[in-house]
């Protein structure tokens, strides 16, 4: 019998062929009805929690998760007992973050804000003086200042025991029982009344081991501080020594308030000298940051720039961050600073200065030259400037708003004419 013809072959491999297709199919039909049943009985229960009768029963055998160790904490380098930090650049100081200032720090719609640092002594009486001679600038501008200025008196408190507690700026009542002219300063109700008083309490710095500087240099320190005290906008920091004259409101409204220092030159070389800031008046915008910035810069032996060991203290320190002194744009140069023009801050001997002269100068600065509270009393009226110091002092002491008037600044046509730099002699 020969070969089956080829085309039965092919018939049959076709045949063949079907079938094993249709096994497959019906097989695959078989597997996915059974895996629908399966995860779609899953599916219901997930969807209708509590339908399972063995949800309950697999909850009890499932063995509970224990609770995870804690986590040991990382050894941040600092010591949380104290304000110093572990050391080494931006490392000196550690301050734990606080709620912020509240409003009630601050006076209610103080818009000029003056802040005086004291210290118990013959500062007192130039506190007092200065605080004077603000009151007398509203009286003579009421619309420009009245209602809208006021005096913070800062003080070294050596029971204030961390930055933190410092920073919620509460206020004090006057510390001072003596001297008589610091305990003065808010027991003048007649010139309360026109400008308001506010107590606040400054942490000591602790002096960098590095710092070689003069006694009152290094108690200069504590008004770092101060550049904290951000109740307001911006301050304006004036010097005990100082006293002003007018237009108190254009010290602030005149300068830029994106700038977060606006200081005096120093004039110590000669009234066209640019180059340095003087601490002496300083319209600053406070803020926590720029103040641990400053806090760090003091402790690092490399930011002081001039002196190596911060012999001008604060003072030195603000032209470092400046760029005054020291490197071109600062050691800091996120913070813009300006100097003020001359006539804003004027030392006794620059009274003859033409750039002093441009407009009224609206405060002086003793600085290079003997304090007014020094000076033998009988002699002040020798010095017009020296005598518009006597006179609103003894108009404080007084609580006497009519004997503050009376005190008389001279017009630029006089102030102009004293050119010489001899000054006077403390007393004995």
């Amino acid at each position: 019998m020969g070969p089956p013809p080829r085309r039965l072959i092919v018939l049959g491999l076709i045949t063949t062929l079907v079938l094993a297709l249709l096994l497959t199919a019906h097989y695959t039909r078989a597997s996915e009805s059974a895996l629908v049943a399966k995860v779609g009985g899953k599916v219901q229960e997930l969807l209708h929690s509590g339908t399972s009768d063995h949800k309950e029963e697999e909850a009890l055998r499932k063995p509970k998760e224990q609770p995870k160790e804690p986590e040991p904490a990382v050894d941040s380098g600092y010591d949380h007992g104290t304000e110093k930090g572990s050391g080494g650049v931006g490392r000196h100081v550690h301050v734990r973050p606080s709620a912020p200032t509240l409003k009630s720090a601050g006076f209610e719609g103080c818009e000029y804000p003056v802040v005086i640092h004291v210290t118990p002594d013959g500062h007192c009486t130039g506190v007092l003086a200065l605080y004077g001679s603000i009151v007398r600038n509203v009286l003579n501008q009421p619309e420009e200042l009245a209602n809208k200025t006021c005096v913070h008196v800062t003080y070294m408190d050596p029971e204030l025991k961390s930055i933190e507690e410092m920073y919620k700026w509460p206020a004090r009542e006057n510390p001072f029982k003596t001297p008589r002219d610091c305990f003065l300063l808010d027991s003048t109700p007649a010139l309360n009344d026109v400008v308001p008083v506010r107590f606040n309490a400054l942490r000591g710095i602790e002096k960098p081991e590095f710092m070689q500087s003069q006694p009152g240099w290094i108690i200069a320190l504590n008004k770092i501080h101060s550049w904290a005290f951000d109740a307001y906008p911006r301050i304006l920091l004036m010097d005990a020594d100082s006293i002003a004259v007018t237009d108190l409101h254009l010290i602030f409204n005149d300068a830029d308030p994106r700038h977060t220092i606006t200081g005096a030159p120093d004039q110590f070389h000669n009234c066209g000298d640019r180059s340095r800031m003087n601490g002496g008046m300083i319209l600053l915008r406070p803020s926590r940051y720029f103040h641990i910035s400053a806090l760090e810069a003091i402790y690092d032996p490399g930011s002081s720039c001039v002196s190596g060991h911060w012999d001008q203290s604060e003072q030195e320190l603000l032209n470092c961050l400046c760029g005054y002194q020291g490197p071109a744009k600062g050691i800091r140069p996120e913070f813009e600073c300006a100097l003020m023009p001359l006539y804003n801050s004027v030392w006794p001997w620059n009274f003859a200065c033409s750039a002093a002269n441009v407009v009224p100068i609206r405060s002086v600065h003793f600085t290079g030259a003997t304090k007014p509270w020094s000076v033998d009393e009988k002699r002040l009226h020798l010095r017009f400037d020296y005598g518009y110091w006597g006179c609103l002092k003894d108009a404080a002491r007084a609580n006497s708003l009519e004997a503050v008037k009376k005190c008389e600044f001279p017009e630029a046509e006089v102030s102009r004419l004293l050119t010489t730099h001899e000054l006077f002699a403390p007393h004995d």
